[in-house]
């Protein structure tokens, strides 16, 4: 049988030190036959240079739009380069998100795949604790539709992060006219209208690092704009309620990603 083909999509604007542990995250645990792209959104903060100093230890694709396109922007601009038939599947990645370093993460979400043929994307549901996504039954009433896979109720949702996993073919038919800047639920509720299942979790687990950034004192102030500004949603609560053990985050990121990762939120 022949290996799927997958496709890492990073996209970056500023924040460089995420970035660094995003690629250094993913270049650890990526299957043999994929290939890492990171679209830089006109960083201004030597992200650029870093990526072109580094482009062939990583073995980079690396996309330069002269402005910032947002994610959406960012992804449509992918299609101009890519045929639907070039990769089998899509991970799409902020450049805060660190990917736990379990090499089994992509046969996992393959094994969902295989569940339903009508499945076309992996969604993560994100929880409050550093490292800690969602894998046990959470129920979603918008949705009936699950599947069952080692015990554990996987539920339909229209529910979108920047951090998926999404069949190659029918990303890039939803993303080549897509006419927003932003993505959110809307991109969840095209696939559905195409008949298209999507899954609310998936076995992979990623760390959103931005929340956790203890050298960045501002941090709490952006998350604030991140989900109220920039993904119009009201739910700064959440935010300015986190529980943050600074011990437990440290400890967290050198037992997962080793101490060389501590540089990137110290």
């Amino acid at each position: 049988m022949k290996e799927p083909k997958l496709l890492i999509y990073i996209v970056s604007y500023n924040r460089i030190e995420y970035t660094k542990g995003t690629i250094l995250a993913i270049d650890k645990i990526k299957p043999n036959n994929s290939q890492i792209i990171i679209c830089d959104n006109g960083s201004t903060d030597g992200t650029r240079e870093w990526l072109d100093e580094n482009q062939e230890r990583y073995q980079l694709g690396i996309i330069k739009p002269e402005q910032n396109l947002r994610v959406g922007g960012a992804w449509t601009l992918l299609t101009r380069y890519y045929k639907p038939e070039d990769f089998d599947y899509i991970l799409l990645l902020d450049n805060d998100c660190w990917i736990l370093p379990d090499t089994s993460w992509f046969e996992q979400c393959l094994e969902i795949f295989k569940l339903d043929s009508k499945i076309g994307s992996l969604g993560l549901f994100k929880e409050r604790k550093p490292g800690y996504f969602a894998k046990e039954q959470i129920f979603d009433s918008s949705f009936n539709n699950k599947v069952k896979h080692n015990k554990i109720e996987y539920f339909d949702t229209v529910y979108y992060a920047g951090a998926r996993l999404d069949k190659f073919n029918i990303w890039h038919q939803t993303m080549f006219n897509w006419p927003h800047k932003f993505i959110g639920d809307k991109i969840g509720r095209y696939y559905n209208s195409l008949g298209v299942r999507t899954i609310k979790l998936h076995p992979g687990m990623i760390v959103d690092i931005s929340t956790y950034d203890f050298k960045n004192k501002n941090h709490i102030d952006y998350n604030k704009n991140f989900y109220e500004t920039e993904r119009d949603i009201k739910e700064y609560e959440r935010v300015s309620n986190l529980s943050l053990n600074k011990e437990e985050v440290l400890k967290f990121v050198k037992t997962n990603f080793g101490e060389s990762h501590l540089k990137f939120i110290l």
